[in-house]
């Protein structure tokens, strides 16, 4: 009795280490598809991969300037939610559980918030233009 317990509890460590997750869970859709996202990587070569990484620079100066001169006619909503989903890379769903409104609210929070940088990039180019170090372009 013991003996079979030792052994289904070491299937069941096996298989858990060759699947990397739980074995005989029931499956629902979203835990399915996070699944099939996933790899499984040895941690040890996962460090190795981080300690050779070079570390991430830090922008410019005058990038910094030109972003906060654009996002000054932004409400703080529209500021959160571009930085959010545009600067950091979360989808709309996800942004809007963090500020606690709705998906199309994000939505409509991110398109005037494009409408009025595109305008402050407009009347910053007509009137005074926007002042870059050469070779340098800007995009949105």
């Amino acid at each position: 009795m013991i003996r079979g317990s030792i052994i289904s509890d070491t299937e069941w460590t096996i298989k858990l280490m060759e699947t990397g997750h739980i074995p005989g869970t029931k499956w629902i859709v979203v835990r399915w598809s996070q699944a099939k996202r996933e790899v499984p990587v040895d941690p040890l070569e996962m460090a190795r991969y981080i300690q050779n990484r070079e570390p991430a620079e830090a922008a410019p100066e005058w990038m910094l300037d030109l972003l906060d001169k654009l996002t000054k006619s932004l409400t703080p909503l529209e500021k959160d939610a571009y930085e959010l989903v545009r600067g950091r890379g979360y989808s709309f769903s996800q942004a809007a559980q963090l500020l606690g409104c709705s998906k199309a609210s994000v939505q409509s929070y991110i398109k005037r918030a494009e409408k009025k940088i595109q305008l402050a990039i407009r009347l910053q180019t007509i009137s005074k233009g926007i002042c870059l170090p050469e070779g340098k372009v800007f995009r949105l």
